[in-house]
Order: C-alpha cells, then structure tokens, then sequence
C-alpha cells in the first residue's frame, strides 16, 4: 500500500512538472505537429496510471491540450498506450528529461525537479543538491542569530571586560555579582590629570575646610 502510494505521488509530481514545461513552452495548446504529439504522448502515458477514471482523464487531456487532433488518432492514441507496460509507462527522471531535451537552466527557472537535465550528469547534480543544501543551511542560521565564522573571530579577538578594567577575571566577575560594577571605566580613566585650583569643585571644598 505504501509503495503504491509512493509512485502515484512521484506520478502527480511529474504530471505537474510537465504541465508547467508545456505551458511554458507553448502556452495553453500543444503544437500540431510531431513535438506536440510526443509531448502529448507524455501527458497521456502519465495520466493513464492514475488510479481512478483514467479513461476520462485520457480523453480530457487530448481535448484540452491538442483540440486540433481529429477523433480517430485520439481514440488511437489513447487504446495505444493502454497497451504499455506499467514499467513502459514510468520512465525515470534521466529518461524523462532527455525526452523532452530539458536544460538545466529551464529546470532551475521553472522548478521542473522531477526531470534530470541533459546537459549535467548525475555527479553534477549532486555537487549543486550539496552547494544549495549549504546555502539554505547558512540562510537559515542567519535568520536564527547564528553567528557567522567572521562575526565569531572579531568575538574572540576583543579585548575581555577584564582586560579593559586591568583587573582580573575572577575579581570582575566578583564585581558583577555585587553589583559593583561601574558601568563603563577603562584603565586609562583611572589616572585622570587633577583639574586646576580654580576649578568650581575645588574652591567649594576649600570653603567647606575654612568652615
């Protein structure tokens, strides 16, 4: 049961991704010539796997994709391929995109995943899979807050809070958990040049001294 569910989702798939080549390539009607005819031969072996009324659905691609077709050759067409084999009806992905002389570039701009085009191998394909599969993985780690490798290193290279106060880590962190410490003083603010006597601060605290 499993696996008959497997290929008629792998069947609707590919059904999908043919209609999507098929309109892109000739709009909402198939030429009348012999590439019409083999691209609708396509369609029409797809379809007859389906699992309920492929008869009907037969009939209705051929009225919707090639109305041109007169009634003898659609009723042909549509006995013939009846006559296949279910293995003649299920072509792989490499078959399918030779068949229908898929570009990689017209399978990444439409999204054709059930067909491998003609002009990658199979070790290509892989090596892309991989390179995409890393940058979805990098996109998704931004989009969380991930660090990335550079923002990792200036992290690293900064100066520790420490550092800066010119203490040592175990008496900062002793501060933090005090609460004592100032928000913001670096080694160099410690050792500030007294202000001049004139200074407003320093008249008041000598007044203070004469009281």
């Amino acid at each position: 049961m499993e696996t008959r569910e497997k290929w008629e989702t792998v069947r609707r798939l590919r059904y999908g991704d043919l209609l999507k080549l098929f309109r892109h390539r000739w709009g909402a009607v198939l030429p009348d010539d012999d590439a019409g005819r083999s691209d609708l031969w396509e369609l029409l072996t797809n379809v007859s796997l389906a699992p309920a009324a492929a008869d009907k659905k037969l009939a209705g691609i051929i009225e919707v994709w090639a109305p041109w077709m007169p009634a003898d050759e659609a009723a042909w067409m549509m006995e013939h391929v009846k006559l296949l084999t279910i293995y003649e009806r299920t072509p792989t992905a490499r078959q399918l995109g030779e068949r229908l002389r898929v570009t990689n570039a017209e399978r990444e701009l439409l999204k054709l995943w059930q067909f491998k085009p003609i002009d990658m191998t199979d070790e290509q394909l892989t090596e892309l899979r991989k390179k995409r599969r890393t940058k979805q993985e990098r996109a998704r780690n931004r989009n969380r807050g991930a660090r990335s490798r550079e923002r990792y290193l200036a992290e690293v290279k900064a100066p520790k809070p420490w550092e800066v106060e010119g203490i040592s880590r175990r008496t900062w962190y002793r501060r933090v958990a005090r609460g004592s410490l100032p928000t913001i003083v670096t080694k160099q603010a410690r050792n500030l040049v007294p202000p001049p006597s004139g200074f407003p601060g320093e008249r008041d605290k000598a007044s203070c001294k004469g009281e």
